[in-house]
């Protein structure tokens, strides 16, 4: 009967220590990445997100920080991230531009300035949804 209870008090420990929130459960889902995570931690959004979308021309691409600058025909320019881990963006193609570059999706290194572009973002969160060449 002892070794019951212990058993039983062993097992809800570790549901316990299993079911504990920790500092990349906090962010999104599915990416185990903390070090990119972690900044995004009280960030969280408390309601639904807003998407944008917006028509433009790429003004920059830094590949260290995994960012793209879009200037819009009217306003200031747009610094967007992907939440997306590296390799993984969506960078898609309109019909035009994969018969033109025979792809249908990019790699953000292929990704050319001054490339006429639509994306869908997260203003919120600065965030590409998706990113599509034009």
């Amino acid at each position: 009967m002892a070794v019951r209870i212990l058993l039983f008090a062993a097992l809800a420990l570790g549901v316990a220590a299993a079911q504990q929130k920790t500092a990349s459960s906090n962010t999104r889902p599915g990416v185990s990445d903390n070090a990119s995570g972690a900044a995004l931690e009280g960030a969280r959004p408390t309601s639904v997100l807003k998407i944008v979308k917006a028509k433009g021309v790429v003004k920059s691409i830094d590949l260290q920080q995994r960012t793209v600058t879009i200037a819009p025909a009217k306003g200031e320019p747009l610094v967007l991230a992907f939440s997306q881990p590296a390799g993984r963006e969506q960078v898609k193609t309109g019909k035009k531009a994969a018969k033109r570059l025979g792809k249908k999706r990019l790699r953000l290194e292929e990704l050319e300035s001054g490339a006429k572009v639509r994306a869908q973002y997260y203003p919120v969160l600065a965030q590409l949804m998706e990113l599509v060449v034009e």
